[in-house]
């Protein structure tokens, strides 16, 4: 096997399948990194953005049999990924002085136990508040009406923590719910409307938004008007349930119930976008967030540093795979000796893995519309190639 680095400019759409770039190196690519029997189901788009040089892949279909073929522009359900954007608003208050690490969240959001309210917002970011998953089977009838964050208090109100907050590690995603009515409250614009100006416009992501439409830009769209959503297609009908979101960042992305063989959707996939995750977006703009993020557009290199680096352990090292660590909204840690920082997402249809290794100058995102481990499969054969390598792509 022998690497090289393969300009976006020389790729561009020839790296549809079967096709092949101007030096002929794109079906090279294709057929050395997805030829391996454990990429044969990869559906989506994956992105690798190192220096100057970058590379996109895409293949399979929008939908079932007969409907679009994906490009390098579809937009994905990013699952949990999006819980990045809520830290990043999170940070940007923080330095704005409207919020503070240890402010506590009933400061901010009404109508909590007490309990719950003297949870603080680095608790919440670092899921140390011991609170739980409004993602339930049984309250489905209501995630798939909200229209906007406070839709969810019926659901996480009543909530309190199982544990002492600040004593244990324990992935909430009512934590990032409440936390987007942070946003809310400390910014006084809709959790979307937030985004869409502080973060999606500054970073270029224009294909970012909380819901999916065929139009749809990130520019205007709010939790308050978000329009339907068209859910990507699930794995094929009795796929394995991985049973929670895949390892890489511990999580609570996992499938629904599974019964007579028949894969039934996850809460998280019927539900619009909430600061707990499920947006939409792009390998592209994905990629344009980390280095938005890198170049200071987002927030100052001291908020950056602090909210990427280890706050708590995540999950203890396991046979060849290495210990986790949480971050301020970003898990972290190192792949034989390479720093990382990012999220991944995870529920039936829904498979996200966006990554950057800073110290590398190095961004992969990949992004799958079937069951994980789809694009978690893939990344950790991307990430390997390249940095085992040392360049950007491998090639046959």
């Amino acid at each position: 096997m022998r690497w090289s680095i393969v300009p976006m400019m020389m790729i561009g759409a020839a790296l549809m399948p079967g096709r092949t770039d101007a030096q002929g190196r794109s079906g090279d690519i294709v057929r050395c990194v997805l030829s391996q029997p454990d990429q044969a189901g990869f559906s989506g788009v994956a992105a690798i953005s190192r220096g100057p040089a970058r590379w996109v892949h895409w293949r399979g279909a929008i939908g079932e049999a007969g409907s679009p073929p994906i490009t390098e522009t579809t937009r994905f359900n990013i699952g949990s990924a999006g819980k990045m954007f809520t830290a990043v608003a999170i940070g940007q208050l923080i330095e704005a002085g409207k919020v503070r690490l240890d402010d506590q969240v009933g400061h901010f959001v009404d109508g909590l136990p007490p309990e719950t309210a003297a949870v603080t917002v680095r608790q919440l970011l670092t899921h140390t508040s011991g609170l739980g998953n409004f993602f339930t089977p049984d309250a489905v009838p209501v995630l798939q009406n909200v229209r906007r964050l406070n839709d969810l208090m019926p659901l996480i109100a009543g909530e309190r923590p199982r544990f002492i907050p600040g004593t244990q590690f324990d992935y909430s995603n009512t934590g990032f719910a409440l936390l987007g009515m942070v946003v809310e409250r400390a910014s006084g614009q809709s959790y979307g409307d937030y985004l869409a100006a502080k973060i999606f416009q500054p970073a270029g992501m224009s294909a970012t938004a909380l819901a999916y439409t065929a139009g749809a830009t990130a520019q205007g769209l709010s939790a308050g008007n978000m329009p339907p959503r068209l859910l990507p297609p699930r794995g094929e009908p009795g796929s394995p349930s991985p049973g929670g979101g895949p390892r890489g960042l511990p999580s609570r992305d996992g499938p629904g119930p599974v019964a007579g063989g028949a894969l039934h959707p996850a809460p998280e996939s019927t539900m619009p976008a909430t600061s707990a995750g499920g947006l939409f977006s792009t390998a592209g703009d994905m990629t344009r967030f980390f280095l938005a993020l890198s170049e200071g557009k987002l927030l100052g290199a001291e908020t950056v540093r602090s909210f990427t680096m280890r706050q708590v352990d995540s999950a203890p090292a396991k046979g060849d795979l290495p210990a986790l660590y949480y971050g301020f909204g970003f898990g972290t840690g190192s792949f034989e000796g390479h720093r990382w920082f990012g999220h991944n997402g995870g529920a039936p249809g829904v498979n996200a893995e966006a990554i950057m290794f800073p110290d590398d100058d190095l961004v992969i995102v990949v992004l799958a519309n079937r069951d994980p481990p789809t694009a978690t499969s893939l990344f950790r054969a991307l990430r390997a190639a390249v940095l085992r390598s040392g360049t950007a792509v491998p090639t046959c």
